[in-house]
């Protein structure tokens, strides 16, 4: 399967060394467990499998697996452990995964602006509403002051990243 939008690897490490980007570099050593079929090009078949998890949420790495660089198979002969069928290989490689937590500040690139909300695209991927707050009537919530493609920062209030969709939404930062 491949990803519809590919990070090229010098933007992800500038995003890593940012704390307010949410996304951490980390190596990671694992055990992937790959069908007997896949054995005729090791490598192939391990990338392949780390190429469908890009883009979906990990619970072993509470975030979403970006991108990876530098695999690495630290095993010349994988182990079958209680009659399963899948064959186990411990890999070792750089993963970029995008870590977002409630409380946490990013920024964004409004995309859709209207009465009730702004909608944010972060990182070219994810997006996250920013519903106007029902007890600023008239003009004087700061969104109405803000254009489409301008980019603004925000603090996230709600997170759910267990859906087919990562659901994000956050608060203006006033200051």
């Amino acid at each position: 399967m491949s990803t519809i939008i590919k990070f090229d690897l010098k933007e992800l490490r500038k995003l890593a060394n940012d704390k307010a980007s949410c996304i951490v570099e980390k190596k990671v050593t694992q055990n992937l467990a790959l069908q007997p079929w896949c054995l005729g090009n090791l490598k192939e078949s391990l990338k392949n499998l780390l190429d469908y998890k890009i883009g979906k949420f990990d619970k072993e790495f509470n975030g979403i697996l970006l991108s990876y660089k530098n695999l690495r198979v630290l095993q010349n002969v994988g182990t079958i452990r209680n009659d399963n069928a899948d064959i186990h290989f411990q890999v070792q490689a750089d993963y970029f995964i995008f870590q977002p937590y409630v409380g946490a500040t990013l920024k964004g690139v409004v995309n859709k602006k209207s009465s009730t909300h702004l909608g944010i695209l972060v990182h070219r991927v994810f997006n996250v509403v920013i519903p106007r707050p029902t007890e600023q009537p008239g003009n004087k919530w700061i969104g109405t002051t803000i254009q489409e493609g301008q980019e603004v920062v925000f603090q996230i209030v709600v997170l759910d990243l267990f859906g087919a969709l990562p659901y994000i939404r956050g608060e203006l930062d006033e200051r």
